[in-house]
């Protein structure tokens, strides 16, 4: 394999929670069963359930970027999205489909890779052996609103600016995922971006667990427009 792409494997495991170790065993969701009864409706562009590496190209703006793929976790996004949605809704007993128009997940890895491909050219592999993985400063998962539209224009050649961020979202530059969610339940339509940096009190945070953050904070946004509606 292309020394490159190794890295980029490496670095990703570690990113998605895969790296954590034996002994620390991947979250389980006891009862998700009971949430069988609720219908998910996917309507995501098929890309995005699949796995893809923008580029493996330094020079380029979507180096080190990724798209992951469903079966990255278990239970996946959606699935998990369904039962917190039957938790947190009991009207769904009533209106039990969810429409899912984007559950997608990417991992942005640029400024990490950058600087270890610019240590290697400098020390060779024992010294980026030696000088091991930075430790980032670690924060919060952070969840906004968006407009829907915004991810139909950035669909295609321009996927990779999805996984973007702001100097003032992630000033370490620390690696990320970046999660966007799109329902339709209970007649509300909300998307949603969440950025997930390394998370405070999670040294070993799993992937599912990132997209358990990122679906409650969807989910209080729903249930925010619903308020919104009734205040009418």
């Amino acid at each position: 394999m292309h020394p490159i792409k190794t890295l980029l494997a490496l670095t990703a495991l570690a990113l998605t929670g895969c790296a954590s170790g034996p002994t620390v065993p991947p979250p389980t969701f006891p009862g998700i069963e009971q949430s069988d009864k609720i219908t998910i409706e996917d309507l995501r562009p098929k890309t995005e359930s699949e796995k893809e590496i923008f580029s493996l190209m330094i020079t380029s703006d979507a180096y080190a970027i990724y798209r992951v793929a469903d079966d990255a976790t278990k239970p996946t996004g959606p699935r998990l999205l369904a039962h917190r949605a039957y938790e947190s809704f009991p009207e769904l007993a009533n209106q039990p489909t969810i429409k899912v128009l984007h559950f997608v997940t990417y991992a942005n890895l640029q400024s990490q890779l950058r600087k270890t491909s610019i240590v290697a050219g400098l020390t060779g592999p024992i010294g980026v052996a030696v000088m091991g993985t930075p430790d980032y400063p670690s924060s919060q998962v952070v969840t906004t609103p968006v407009d829907s539209g915004q991810l139909e224009k950035t669909a295609g050649d321009e996927e990779y600016t999805r996984a973007y961020f702001t100097e003032q979202e992630n000033p370490s530059k620390s690696p990320v995922n970046v999660i966007y969610i799109e329902t339709e339940m209970l007649g509300k339509r909300v998307a949603s971006r969440c950025l997930v940096p390394p998370v405070t009190g999670k040294p070993n945070l799993f992937l599912v667990e990132a997209f358990d953050m990122c679906i409650a904070n969807h989910l209080a946004l729903n249930k925010a427009a619903g308020a919104q509606t009734a205040a009418k």
